[in-house]
């Protein structure tokens, strides 16, 4: 799976493989509350440790290589909230917000009804400034893949939003790497960690982090980062663990600067088409 990465003026990041993303500015700020799970006294000896991270591990793959080779027939609304500001302030200047019906079919982000500020617009392309495709179902694909292909190290045991989780890390190399990076005509692959927080006791993927920092200095771009928490949606009596917020972040360290797309996902549907076939004598 190749995805493909672009900047124009403004930073926009694109990939392609089953679909398309563009990332803004900003650190990801999605909040996640850290604890050991069994509370602060809780011994847990080096083997039992490896132990129970590898069987996590085995079941996550299990457990997401179902899930998401399902992933198919979605539709829901997603809010990106546009900033801008210093790398190292507080302080967010809004820029707009955008407004678009997501859906994601055979691998790939379709998205309509595009609304800047309330203007209709023909697509995220045509937009000024940073803007994303592909939060939705591309990079959880990708990870779920990854996963299965690449050595991953246990981090620690964490709760996110309550539920105990163990926090896993894998690199990617730029000659690995299915994120290339377009600046002024000139492709730059980009190396990248993945940090993926799964359920102790399901496997599922809670959050996904992605962050490349080496980056060439002809860009002067510092760091890209891409942050989806997920949650569970119950749809026609089943349930699914689908994205909830998001963040796109670019930093500019030279010029101490960052931008940001802040995600939000609501109304989830899923549709199907019924076929019936008789045969008449």
């Amino acid at each position: 799976m190749k995805f493909r990465a672009t900047i124009w003026l403004q930073v926009c990041l694109v990939f392609l493989a089953c679909a398309n993303a563009m990332l803004a500015a900003g650190p990801a700020d999605v909040p996640t509350n850290v604890r050991t799970p069994n509370g602060p006294d809780q011994k847990l000896t080096k083997s039992s440790v490896v132990q129970t991270d590898l069987e996590i591990l085995e079941r996550a793959r299990a457990a997401n290589e179902d899930a998401y080779q399902a992933l198919q027939s979605f539709v829901c609304n997603e809010q990106i909230e546009r900033y801008k500001g210093s790398i190292d302030g507080d302080f967010a200047d809004p820029i707009d917000t955008i407004n678009t019906k997501l859906s994601f079919e055979r691998g790939t982000e379709q998205y309509t009804e595009i609304r800047q500020n309330n203007h209709p617009r023909t697509s995220l392309s045509s937009l000024p400034g940073a803007w994303s495709e592909g939060e939705f179902g591309t990079l959880l694909l990708q990870t779920q893949q990854l996963l299965q292909t690449q050595h991953v190290s246990f981090d620690s045991f964490v709760d996110v939003d309550r539920v105990p989780a163990a926090l896993y890390r894998f690199d990617v190399s730029s000659e690995e790497s299915p994120w290339d990076l377009e600046v002024a005509g000139r492709h730059y692959r980009l190396p990248f960690r993945t940090s993926v927080w799964l359920s102790i006791n399901t496997g599922e993927m809670l959050k996904i982090e992605r962050t490349s920092i080496s980056i060439s200095a002809d860009t002067r771009i510092s760091e890209i980062q891409w942050t989806i928490m997920l949650d569970h949606v119950d749809l026609n009596g089943k349930q699914w663990l689908l994205p909830r917020t998001g963040t796109y972040a670019v930093l500019y360290r030279e010029s101490r600067r960052r931008e940001w797309n802040v995600l939000n996902f609501s109304d989830y549907k899923r549709y199907s088409a019924q076929t019936s076939l008789s045969f008449n004598n």
